[in-house]
């Protein structure tokens, strides 16, 4: 057993791996037995050169060309062998060719190749016999579409009567009283289908075609009365007197009628309202018979509906602006909406089971805003705005207490 710190060799070859102890003072010239030797130092007489640089004509090293990589050429060479040749020099096309042909020698290839092919076909069927005719002929309907082959002869009769023209030309003193007369015939069997007809008054449409005219000078202009009844018409008449126009489209801008305020539905002479006639405010109020005729237009309460001079809106024209494509008016309708849906809930407008309260109620479950306002807050795109007002609409409408009202619960085919 070899003392611990004290050299051996072990003999790998040996069937039991025997080692020889080895002396302490034993000098081995085996170099694999000492890894590091000391470092000598010697002295030197002659100094290092210091290297020399090749001097550049812009005072900087000059670039080194490094060499290719081995796999960076075989990566080019593949990618070489894949990519299409792209040739120098591109060849004129076919119709550059022949636009120069016809721009310098007169000459059209286009249709002078036309009518190789047509010789070309003349004497092949020149050639052929009848019955090889006829088998060809039923060749082609055999294998072509009906259609397509209508098509082909209804152009060969155009082109035939073409040339026909072409070589029999009228003369010039040729009388065409008949020819006219016939064509007058012809036209007369053709229906007018494209064409709208007039309106029954007889009222000329815009013409196509505007000409400037003289300025007018300032003495034929006269002082309008907008409190005059007939501020309108004079107001066209005086200063827009050639432009078309259609009166009804104008007819909200004027005051209603005594038998348009006795037929409106919000007059305030009568007994009794419809539920869907009620108009509320801005606010959610509801606004009287008699104050909704007296509130100014500024406040923007009047609108195109079914009662222009009345201010204010229904539950069916705020339903309507719920569902339209503007995203402004579905703003002010889910607004309005949540307005009133908190008040009613609230009692504002009666006790729980009252008349006008279950009236109301009923009209919005008819309308359905409801259903139109949770549709707008679950999308996932579309316009903010409305989105947040249709959220806040249906909060109002839990937070003023009526929730289990408003939405028809299934299998309820009318309101309570």
């Amino acid at each position: 057993m070899a003392i611990p710190g004290q050299r051996f060799e072990l003999n790998l070859d040996a069937p039991d791996f025997a080692f020889t102890p080895l002396e302490d003072n034993a000098e081995h010239d085996d170099h694999s037995l000492s890894a590091v030797k000391e470092i000598q130092e010697h002295d030197t007489d002659s100094v290092p050169a210091a290297p020399s640089l090749k001097s550049s004509r812009s005072g900087f090293p000059e670039h080194k060309r490094r060499n290719v990589s081995v796999f960076k050429r075989n990566q080019q060479a593949s990618s070489s062998r894949l990519r299409p040749s792209i040739p120098t020099q591109v060849e004129p096309s076919d119709r550059a060719i022949a636009h120069h042909v016809s721009k310098k020698y007169g000459v059209d290839l286009e249709s002078q190749q036309k009518a190789d092919i047509s010789e070309e076909n003349k004497r092949r069927i020149a050639e052929m016999s009848i019955g090889d005719i006829e088998e060809a002929r039923a060749e082609l309907m055999r294998n072509l579409n009906p259609a397509f082959l209508e098509r082909l002869l209804k152009r060969a009769n155009i082109e035939e009567d073409q040339q026909e023209q072409k070589q029999w030309p009228q003369e010039p003193g040729e009388d065409h009283g008949h020819d006219q007369s016939d064509a007058r015939q012809d036209l007369d069997l053709v229906e007018d289908t494209g064409v709208p007809a007039l309106p029954p008054d007889g009222t000329p449409s815009a013409p196509s075609v505007h000409f400037p005219v003289p300025p007018r000078s300032q003495d034929d202009f006269i002082p309008l009365d907008p409190n005059n009844p007939s501020f309108f018409s004079e107001l066209r008449s005086h200063y827009f007197p050639d432009t078309p126009h259609d009166p009804s489209t104008m007819t909200w801008l004027q005051d209603p009628t005594e038998e348009e305020t006795q037929a409106s539905l919000y007059n305030p002479e009568r007994e009794s309202f419809l539920a869907s006639a009620l108009r509320f405010g801005f606010n959610g109020r509801l606004i009287p018979p008699k104050e909704s005729l007296e509130i100014d237009v500024r406040q923007g309460l009047h609108h195109h509906g079914d009662e222009p001079s009345s201010a204010g809106y229904t539950i069916p024209e705020l339903a309507i602006l719920a569902r339209s494509a503007l995203p402004n008016q579905r703003c002010v309708a889910y607004q309005l909406l949540g307005r009133i849906l908190f008040r009613l809930g609230r009692g504002d407008f009666g006790p729980r089971g009252g008349e006008l309260q279950e009236a109301l109620w009923s009209v919005i479950e008819r309308e359905r805003p409801l259903e139109v306002m949770m549709a707008e807050a679950n999308r996932q795109s579309g316009h903010a705005s409305t989105k947040a007002h249709a959220v806040e609409a249906l909060w109002l409408w839990r937070k003023g207490g009526g929730g289990d009202r408003g939405v028809l619960k299934p299998g309820q085919r009318f309101a309570k």
